[in-house]
């Protein structure tokens, strides 16, 4: 089942409101891991609480996410899931208590991807960016500052399998209008002549959904300046005029000048 768009926050309906929990309660189970400096994981708490306040989304019934880990207690998660329980909402909460928890687990990340792969496969697209984010920072790429796959290399490294299968993560969650897996898709493809334009385009998508939604305010800075920088300086494979080359020029400035402001 394809979930509905992510709809920006101008537009958004009233979602389904989460659990009040205090922040006595939250720190109990998760220390200050919540607090993290790792984009994979901030970003993938950030789609959580998107889809879960997203009316349309076929999961919107679900209970995802930490208010209601720290509502029903995380032996509850553990139980359902130790009882054979694989609804979306199981699956992900014990992810997430295995990648936020402040107790001394093994294996847990490996468990924690896992068990977000399930989700994902019952279509749940928060879990479709995890598993790619997943794919590509630890198998497709050297490290996160250059964070696109080189086709020659999956080939020769026998990876492409896992290469598809983070594509078509990827992609899902594109299509839902997710942002961050925009601006993937869009510089993946850009990085081939074969597919160049079609990268461009959705990078262009990817500014756009960027811009209108201020959820993504001070989060995505980097790749947006990235994704003006490609469509001002390739533009012209796409027929970009000069009026919006000089338009996505200006966003770099603006947005180099913000990330920057974030950084000191």
């Amino acid at each position: 089942m394809m979930a509905g768009p992510v709809l920006a926050s101008s537009e958004a309906l009233p979602g389904k409101p989460f659990p009040e929990v205090t922040f006595d309660l939250v720190s109990e189970i998760f220390g200050h891991n919540l607090d993290t400096s790792e984009d994979r994981l901030q970003t993938l708490l950030l789609a959580i609480g998107m889809d879960h306040t997203t009316p349309t989304s076929p999961h919107f019934e679900e209970e995802v996410g930490i208010p209601f880990i720290v509502h029903y207690g995380p032996n509850h998660w553990v139980n359902r899931l130790a009882s054979g329980d694989m609804s979306v909402d199981v699956l992900v909460n014990n992810a997430l208590l295995l990648l936020f928890a402040e107790a001394d687990i093994p294996n847990r990340d490996k468990a924690a991807y896992d068990l977000m792969k399930k989700a994902s496969e019952q279509g749940y697209w928060p879990a479709d960016y995890f598993v790619a984010e997943t794919n590509l920072l630890k198998q497709l790429v050297n490290g996160p500052d250059v964070a696109i796959p080189m086709a020659p290399s999956i080939e020769n490294s026998g990876l492409r399998e896992v290469a598809q299968e983070t594509m078509d993560a990827f992609s899902r969650c594109a299509e839902v209008g997710f942002a961050p897996c925009r601006y993937r898709v869009g510089f993946w493809l850009s990085n081939s002549r074969q597919t160049l334009q079609d990268g461009l385009k959705v990078l262009q998508s990817a500014i756009d959904v960027n811009l209108k939604d201020t959820r993504y305010e001070d989060k995505l800075d980097g790749a947006l300046v990235a994704a003006a920088h490609e469509l001002a300086t390739r533009g012209e494979a796409i027929g970009l005029d000069s009026d919006t080359v000089n338009q996505y020029r200006q966003l770099i400035d603006q947005y180099s000048r913000s990330a920057s402001r974030l950084l000191n």
